[in-house]
This record gives C-alpha cells, structure tokens and sequence, in this order.
C-alpha cells in the first residue's frame, strides 16, 4: 500500500505542474507588460515637456528676430512729424462771447427778432417813424388830423444784430461793439440798416459811436416803445471820444467821463429867413466849429445808480447869402439814476435842463435856438423830466408806470407849429417765460401843444414780440 501511494504521488504532481508553471508565467509577463507600459509614459511625458521646451524658445527666438528688425527699420526709416493738434474752442473772458483758438480774443455776436404791433386812435401820415415808435412832432394837430383816423401797423425794424469782441493788452483791454437796427427808412415796409452803434476802446479810451455821455442809460425805463416817455433826454448815439476815469472817495465808487462830440444845432426861423426847414420846421447846422464837450459824474452805490451830466454846446448859422455868422455858446445839465427799492422793484428818473438842450431834449420837437426876422440867434431854454416805477410781480412778470413832461420857453416871436410842451404817460405789463424772450403789451398816451394854443394827442397799444440770440 505504502508503495502504491509512493508511486502515485509523483504521477499526480507531474499531473499538476504545467498548470502552476503557466499561471506563473502569465503574471510574470503580465508585470513585464506593467512596466513596459510606466516606461512609455514616462518617455512620452518627457518628450511633451520637451516639445514644449522647444516651442517656448522657437516663441522666443521669433519675438527677437521681430524685435530686432523693428529697431533696424526705425533706426533706417525717416521720421514722420506727430500731426498737430487743433487747439480747442473755449468759452471767452467776457459773457455771451468765445476765444478765438490760438489767441487771447474772445468774440461775441447776439441780438434779437422783435416784432411790433400797433394800434393808434390817429396815424401820423404817409410812410412816418411816428407810426412804428413814439416821434412827437409827428403827432397831428388840428387839421392834420383830418382823414388820419385810427390805424394799425405792424413791422420787425427793431430787431438788432451785434458783434463785441475783448483782448486783454499791456496797455488794457481792448473792447469792439458793432449793433445794427432795421430803422433806416420811415416807410414801414422798407427794412434799410441802421448803425446805432460802432466803437473801440482800450483802457480808459474810447473813440466811435455810441450814447451820448450825458445820457445815464441805467435810468432808461423798461418800455417796448425804444423811444421812451417823453421828458427823458434823447435816447441819442454820436460819434465821440472820451475818457473815462474811476476813482473813489471815502470809499464810495465813483467815475468821471469827459468827452467830445458830434456837433450839430437845431434851429427855427422866422418864415421872413426864408431858410429851408425839414417837416418839422426845423434848420439844421453843420458849420460848427466846435465840438459839444460832454462830462459826467456816476455814483454806483449797491443800492443803484446816480449821475449828474453837462454838456457846453456853440449855437452857430452861418447866412447863404452874405455868409453872415450868428452864433452863441450854451450848455445844458442832467440828473439821473436808478434806485433800487423793494426786491426787484426800482425807480428811475431824469431832470434835465438848459439853454441848449433842444437837440438832446426829445425827437425832433424842440429847437436849440430860434431866429428872429433880422436874423438874430436866440438860445431856448428847455427843461423836463421823467420819473417810472418798475415792479416785478414774480420772477418772469413785471411792469413799468412812467410818466414825463417837457417844456420850452419859447421866445415871443416864434410862432407857428412849434411846441410849447408835451406830456405822456407809459403803462405795461411784459413777461419773459425764459431769458431768451420777451412777450409784452403796453399803452402809450401823449400829448402836445404848440406855440399857438393848438394840441394833439396820441392813444396806442403796442404788443410786441422778442426772441434773443
């Protein structure tokens, strides 16, 4: 038995042993494989990071070359001049005006479209101012006002156009202001230009045309009609020079203004002259010798404005016939200002008066000198004024009451259609919804009476409509 089992197990390992060596092998080669496999992915990661290796200098390599012929062509290539850059448009030194690029000038333009309406209980005849504003030696009287009943007229000859320019010098600044109106003719229909105003300063110096220096324009009252009420001296503008001098006392503002201007006398004759009169019967001189010398005096306090004013004036004519001269010499006085009140409200006024104040006085309606029938000259004297009231209902309605009053103390021998004295009374209500405009309606009433006893008088509503620029 033992000898059996003996030889049995031998035959049964050698059964079994082919199996156990085949299975031995398979993991051997199975682990073979394993590491084939780590060996290969280690070599391809390696080659990847060496691939990028390689394209991180090819990269480099390329960015030097580029570099490199750029700073050859810029060292080789002309240079282009870098393009000018515009200078840019800026607000100017004074308001309502811009600079002129590349300077120290600032320009300005600006006005306004005004149109006017009116409606007259009489008109003043045939192609006259007197029916598009306030000419008071046009107001009919007696039989002119025959077939002259009411009439109505409309027009835009008020609308303005100006142009201001401003540039600072060693020597001071150095102001233009040009300002056109359509006023030029009389007949409503014609729009003809008008300079009203042309001149140029530097520092203290002004010379061209402009207000009179008697005239203190911060007592003009706020009235549609541009003629204002009577009384108030000639809104009036002639060629000048003057000097214009600020200084203070004690501390008050004040300035003195010294001119030269545009001479010319206003004269009535006696019909035995038989010298050529306008339509208002008036003769008018131009053989002056001298200008009329203009000085004036402001106070400009925080609560308004104060003026007095004189004018020295030589009355001349010279005869057409024996060149015979007659001349005098005359002057004339004005106290002005506005005084502010209760808010906006304010009051104005003018005083005027003078044995040459004729001309300044108002509208053709007053002479500087009459001439008796020997040909002798005689001085007028002249004097009015004007007081208006301006109050603000809020911040876009005001009003202005006004009322003036002129007179002349004619010599006995003037007769005929001369005047003696006028009145008026101005009342409006305007409203300007935006600074830019200006919607008014304003009653005028005006009368006058000449030398001999005749009177007239004027009612008109006026309703305007102004748009600035």
């Amino acid at each position: 038995m033992n000898n059996l089992m003996n030889r049995l197990i031998p035959i049964a390992l050698l059964t079994l042993s082919p199996a156990a060596f085949a299975e031995e092998d398979l993991r051997a080669l199975l682990k073979e494989l394993s590491n084939q496999v780590s060996e290969l992915k280690n070599q391809a990661k390696q080659s990847e990071q060496r691939i990028h290796e390689l394209e991180s200098k090819l990269q480099q390599n390329e960015l030097e070359k580029r570099q490199a012929k750029t700073a050859a062509t810029a060292t080789t290539a002309p240079i282009e001049p870098a393009k000018p850059t515009k200078p840019a448009v800026t607000a100017g030194d004074v308001k309502d005006s811009f600079k002129i690029p590349g300077t120290d000038t600032s320009i300005g333009f600006g006005g306004y479209v005004k149109l006017d309406a009116n409606y007259s209980n009489i008109g003043m005849g045939r192609d006259k101012l007197g029916n598009q504003h306030l000419v008071l030696g046009q107001i009919p009287i007696g039989a002119d006002r025959l077939g002259e009943r009411s009439r109505s007229t409309f027009h835009a000859k008020e609308s303005r156009f100006w142009l201001k320019s401003f540039t600072p010098s060693s020597w001071g600044d150095i102001n233009t202001f040009l300002e056109l109106d359509l006023l030029g003719a009389a007949d409503t229909f014609n729009y003809t230009p008008r300079l009203r105003h042309a001149y140029g300063s530097i520092g203290n110096f002004l010379a061209g045309q402009t207000w009179t220096t008697l005239l203190n324009t911060s007592a003009i009252p706020d009235t549609l009609d541009p003629t204002g009420p009577v009384g108030a001296l000639l809104y009036g503008r002639q060629p000048q020079i003057r000097w214009t001098q600020p200084f203070t006392v004690a501390g008050a503002p004040l300035e003195f203004q010294v001119a030269a201007e545009s001479p010319r006398s206003r004269l009535w004759a006696a019909p035995a002259n038989k010298i050529a009169a306008d339509g208002y019967g008036f003769a008018y001189e131009d053989t002056l010798r001298y200008p009329d010398i203009v000085a004036r005096l402001n106070y400009n306090p925080d609560w308004g404005s104060l003026s007095i004013s004189g004018v020295g004036r030589q009355i001349r004519y010279v005869t057409l016939k024996t060149k015979d001269a007659q001349e005098d010499w005359g002057g004339a006085v004005s106290l002005a200002g506005r005084i502010n009140t209760f808010g906006l409200d304010n009051l104005r006024f003018m005083l005027n008066y003078g044995d040459a104040l004729g001309r300044y006085a108002a509208v053709n309606a007053f002479e500087d000198a009459a001439l008796d029938a020997t040909g002798r000259l005689r001085l007028v004297n002249t004097y009015g004024g004007l007081v208006a009231y301006q109050h603000w209902w809020d911040k876009s309605w005001r009003s202005t009451v006004g009322y003036g009053f002129v007179k002349a103390d004619q010599p006995s021998f003037v007769t005929g259609e001369m005047n003696r004295q006028a009145q008026s009374l101005t009342v409006n209500l305007l409203w300007s919804p935006v600074p830019q405009t200006t919607f008014g309606v304003e009653y005028i009433y005006v009368t006058r009476q000449r030398v001999d006893g005749e009177t007239g008088d004027l009612h008109r509503l006026q309703a305007s409509a102004r748009f600035n620029f």
